[in-house]
C-alpha cells in the first residue's frame, strides 16, 4: 500500500491506493510535500474521522502522520466559534476550500506554539493546503492508544502530567478547545495531547468558556478514575501563570 514520491507517482495510482479519501487537490497538496521532502512514503491509514483521515508515512527523520483535513465533510457550522474571534484567520471570508486551509494552518500554528511551551503534543513539520505533516505518536506505524481505551494506568501520574500541559498550554496563551480523553494518546505512560485545530488564543471571546470545558471534560474522567477532583482549584491552578 506503500507509495513513494518517484517518477512513476501519479494522482491516479495514489488514488487506487487510498481509495475515497483522496480528491485531485489533496493529491496535489500531498506530492507537494512529498517534493519538499517531508513524507518518502505513504504506508496506510492510522485512524479515520468523520472530517479528517490519518495517514502513517515515512518522513525526513522517521516515522510521521500525515493529517488529511476532508473538504467536502469538515463542518463549518462546528468549526466556525473557534476561528471566528481569533485575530490570526480574520480575513479568510467564507470559501470553503480556504476555510479548510486556515483550519489546516491553524492547527500547525497552534502546535508550534504548544510544543515551545514544552507541553506532550506532536511536533509539527509542515503544512500545505489541507495536508498536515506532524510526529507519529506511536511505535512501529502503530498509533499510541487513546486515554479513552485504555483500561490501566496509573490516574495520579497520568492526570498531573495532563494538568501540566493544560498549565503549560495557557501560560503560552492558547486554549485547547476539545480536551477530553478521546484528545489524548498515552505513550511510554506519559499523555500527549492532540488535534489542536480548534484551540484558540486567550483573547478569543469564548477562550474562558472552552477552558472551563476542557476542566469539566478531564476532571469527570479522572474522577471516575477515583480521584478527587474540584473543578474550580483546578481552574485556578491553570491560571497561575506567572510562577
Amino acid at each position: 500500500m506503500g507509495l513513494k514520491p518517484d517518477k512513476t507517482l501519479d494522482k491516479s495510482e495514489m488514488r487506487k491506493a487510498f481509495g475515497g479519501i483522496l480528491d485531485t487537490r489533496t493529491i496535489m497538496n500531498l506530492i507537494s510535500l512529498m517534493k519538499r521532502g517531508q513524507i518518502k512514503n505513504l504506508r496506510g491509514i492510522a485512524k479515520e474521522g468523520k472530517e479528517s483521515k490519518i495517514l502513517s508515512a515515512d518522513g525526513r527523520d522517521g516515522a510521521v502522520a500525515v493529517k488529511i483535513f476532508i473538504v467536502e465533510a469538515l463542518n463549518f457550522k462546528r468549526i466556525q466559534p473557534y476561528l471566528r474571534g481569533d485575530r490570526r484567520f480574520s480575513s479568510i471570508g467564507t470559501d470553503r476550500k480556504r476555510v479548510i486551509y486556515a483550519w489546516c494552518k491553524k492547527e500547525f500554528k497552534n502546535l508550534s506554539v504548544a510544543r515551545a511551551a514544552g507541553v506532550l503534543c506532536p511536533e509539527p513539520k509542515a503544512f500545505a493546503g489541507n495536508v498536515l505533516v506532524e510526529e507519529f505518536i506511536g511505535e512501529d506505524f502503530s498509533p499510541a492508544p487513546r486515554l479513552a481505551d485504555i483500561r490501566e494506568f496509573d490516574a495520579q501520574k497520568v492526570f498531573d502530567f495532563v494538568l501540566d500541559s493544560m498549565k503549560k498550554l495557557y501560560a503560552a496563551g492558547l486554549v485547547h478547545g476539545d480536551l477530553s480523553e478521546y484528545n489524548i494518546l498515552l505513550l511510554n505512560e506519559k499523555p500527549v495531547l492532540i488535534d489542536f485545530s480548534q484551540a484558540v488564543l486567550l483573547s478569543h471571546p469564548n477562550a474562558e468558556e472552552f477552558l472551563l470545558r476542557d476542566v469539566k471534560n478531564i476532571c469527570n474522567f479522572f474522577r471516575k478514575r477515583g480521584l478527587a477532583l474540584e473543578e474550580g482549584e483546578i481552574l485556578e491552578e491553570i491560571k497561575k501563570i506567572s510562577e
